[in-house]
Parts: C-alpha cells; sequence; structure tokens
C-alpha cells in the first residue's frame, strides 16, 4: 500500500477499517508474538514512514488556542493524548507527536523484560486477544519493554531532533525480577533520575497491570506516599501523576470505592497533581472463550466495554478532589463520549484501543465536538468554572 494511501487510512474510518482487514490478513502470528502484536508493530513501521506526511500536516491535528489547557507549570496544546501501552519504547514519539497534545509512553522499566510467555504458532498459547465484536483488547503481557537504555536513546533522539507540540508524560514502572518493595523503588529512582532530562511535562507511576502479581503488594496508602515521596525528591519540577484501575464493577462495592479514594488521597495530598483513571479492568481470562488458550488467569480488558466503568470513577474522583487534574482514559471511542467524561470530571483524555479500530481521526472528532460545546469558551476555563463549582 502506498504511503499516501496510508495516511488517508489513518484518517479517515471507513478506509482505516479496510485497512486494518489488510493488516490482519497479510500478517500472522510468529512463535514469539500474538497475532495483535505482530499487526501493531507493523502499524508503528508504517506510523515511523508517515512521519514527513504528519510533519506536513500537522495543521490538520492542531486543536487551536480554545483547547490549550495548563497542567501543572505546562501549557498543554491540546487535551487529547495517547494512552500508555501504544508506545511503550518510544519508538514513535515524533510521528505521534504531530497528532497529540500529550504522549503517555511506557511503561518504562529498569531492566528488559519480555513478559508473560507464549507459543502463539506452535501451541496456541497468546497473552492477547482482540474482541471485534465488542471492540475490545484483551492483554496479559505482562510488562514486555525493551529497558531503561533503549527508551533514554529514543527519548534523547527526540528531544533533539524535529518535533511537534506533544508534551511527554513518561509512564513507569518499578517491577524487576526481584519483588521486594526495596529493589521496585530502587529501580524507580533511576528511571526517573535518568530520563528526567528529557522529560517536559512529567511522571506517571504504574502499579495497575492485573496480571503482574506483585502490584498487589504495592497498591496500599503505605506504598503509595513511598512513591509520591521518591518523585517529590528526584523529579521536584514535574508533574507527578498516578494510573489508577477503574472498578470492577457497577455499581461499585463502599470496600472498593472507599480503597481507590484512599489512594488518591494520599497521592494529592502529598503532591501529587495528576490521575488518570480507568484504562484496564481486570478479567477472569477462564471465564470467557475467546480467552481460554491465555497462559495467565488474569488479564486487562481496554477499549469500548470500559466506558462506564471509567465514567463513574471520573465522577467519583472530581466530587472528592475537584483541583486534582482527571486524565480520563478507558472507552472513549467518539468526540461525544469526550464530552461525557469532561461533564464528569475530566482535565484530559487519552486514547489507545478506539486507535487501533478507527485510526487517528477520532483525535480530529474529539477536538470538534469539544470546541462545539464549549461555544465561546475555553476548556481552560470550562475547567476552572467547573471546579469551582464542586469546592
Amino acid at each position: 500500500m502506498e504511503l499516501v494511501d496510508t495516511f488517508k487510512a489513518s484518517l479517515d474510518p471507513s478506509l482505516f477499517k479496510l485497512y486494518r482487514k489488510y493488516l490482519y490478513s497479510r500478517h500472522k502470528a510468529t512463535d514469539e508474538l500474538a497475532q495483535a502484536e505482530v499487526v501493531h508493530e507493523k502499524a508503528k513501521e508504517r506510523l515511523l514512514k508517515m512521519t514527513n506526511k504528519l510533519r506536513q500536516n500537522s495543521s490538520y491535528f492542531d486543536p487551536g488556542d480554545q483547547l490549550a489547557i495548563k497542567i501543572g507549570n505546562c501549557k498543554l496544546n491540546g487535551p487529547v493524548g495517547l494512552a500508555a501501552g501504544f508506545d511503550k519504547n518510544c519508538d514513535v514519539l515524533e510521528p505521534t507527536s504531530y497528532i497529540f497534545g500529550f504522549l503517555n509512553p511506557g511503561s518504562v522499566l529498569k531492566n528488559p523484560r519480555t513478559g508473560i510467555p507464549q507459543r502463539p504458532k506452535s501451541e496456541g498459547t497468546v497473552r492477547i486477544v482482540v474482541d471485534d465484536e465488542r471492540e475490545a483488547i484483551i492483554n496479559a503481557q505482562g510488562y514486555p519493554q525493551k529497558g531503561l537504555d533503549y527508551t533514554i536513546k529514543n527519548l534523547k533522539k527526540f528531544s533533539e531532533g524535529q518535533r511537534g507540540n506533544a508534551n511527554i508524560l513518561l509512564n513507569f514502572s518499578g517491577i524487576t525480577d526481584t519483588y521486594t518493595e526495596d529493589a521496585v523503588l530502587d529501580s524507580c529512582k533511576e528511571i526517573l533520575t535518568r530520563t528526567a532530562p528529557y522529560i517536559d511535562l512529567g511522571f506517571e507511576e504504574n502499579r495497575t497491570s492485573p496480571n503482574t502479581d506483585f502490584n498487589k503488594v504495592l497498591q496500599t496508602p503505605e506504598f503509595t506516599k513511598k512513591i509520591i515521596d521518591l518523585m517529590n525528591t528526584h523529579v521536584p519540577g514535574k508533574v507527578k501523576a498516578s494510573k489508577i484501575s477503574p472498578y470492577s464493577k457497577l455499581p461499585p462495592s463502599d470496600e472498593e470505592r472507599q480503597d481507590k479514594l484512599e489512594s488518591i488521597r494520599v497521592f494529592y495530598e502529598n503532591g501529587g497533581q495528576v490521575v488518570t483513571l480507568g484504562n484496564t479492568r481486570p478479567i477472569d481470562t477462564k471465564s470467557a472463550k475467546i480467552t481460554k488458550n491465555f497462559a495467565s488467569g488474569v488479564a486487562g480488558e481496554s477499549g469500548r466495554p470500559l466506558f462506564p466503568y471509567m465514567l463513574r470513577l471520573v465522577e467519583d474522583v472530581h466530587k472528592a478532589f475537584p483541583d486534582l487534574a482527571i486524565v480520563a482514559c478507558g472507552g472513549i471511542f467518539s468526540g461525544e463520549d469526550a464530552w461525557k467524561a469532561y461533564e464528569k470530571g475530566a482535565t484530559l483524555v487519552s486514547l489507545y484501543t478506539v486507535l487501533t479500530f478507527h485510526g487517528f481521526g477520532v483525535v480530529r472528532d474529539i477536538q470538534d465536538v469539544l470546541k462545539r460545546k464549549l461555544g465561546k469558551e475555553t476548556l481552560q476555563s470550562f475547567v476552572e468554572k467547573r471546579r469551582a463549582r464542586v469546592r
């Protein structure tokens, strides 16, 4: 397929549907990667080849002054971001910087990690599947990432080269092969200090992966205090964000709701400024036919089904902490979805799964809908007035 066709397909949902079908027919699973992972890597290769085209057409995604929004001491060009997981290794920073207001690459790890083993071709075991009917992705990848040295090379290259207006909120995890709190904190410290020179927005700590058992040990108010203290010490001038998984059921139990709000309270009262809410919900892989070949018993579901879970959490967190910036991430598939998140308390929105089903045109759709809903008001003014009403 010619480059110009790939570029047009990335913007037009109907063309992208055909292009996506072509990719899945062309690329199959290997004995290391499931089909969805192979297709994702091929799509990133195509995206890199579109860099010049995206640079030349960056005005198409320019949201204009009306949608500029301030987070901490940083003024973002636009409120739509690329969620963590899409660019785990900071491979496609430049092309995506012409599309989004902010980038959320990662999760970055200290050491290279292959993730949960699979043998898709020979044994049929997988760690990720795509549910086309429900427009969802279910994964139990287990933090595959190429490590800090590889990541820093890409961050340095991006900081020194041509780039769009997107700022970077780096998602990181302290998980290593040594499962102790001290090992996690030491790993986080090295990631923060070594990447800080290349990060212009901030850092997002991630303890939410449902298929990494040790994360459960880390999801306590006590460890939350330790991680925010570490961020305050080693990246004092950067925005500090925390990633929070959505509710497991609706309506949420009082216990689950209070557990999440307590962890957020500790993070916020000790200097945290942003929470990212709701892009992966834990599910039992043995309860559905589509995930029967997963080696892991638990996986994370992303995509359209998450929307009501994310929306409820955004509402609860905004009511409890009106001054806390919220990134709504989970199930947003249109401008109308994004506006519903803003009505509940979102400050920013970020996307991943919708991009794999419908392409980058949704970014423009979200921007256009937000402008229409805001009328003559700016997004910054809307957010400030909304906060004042809740206080």
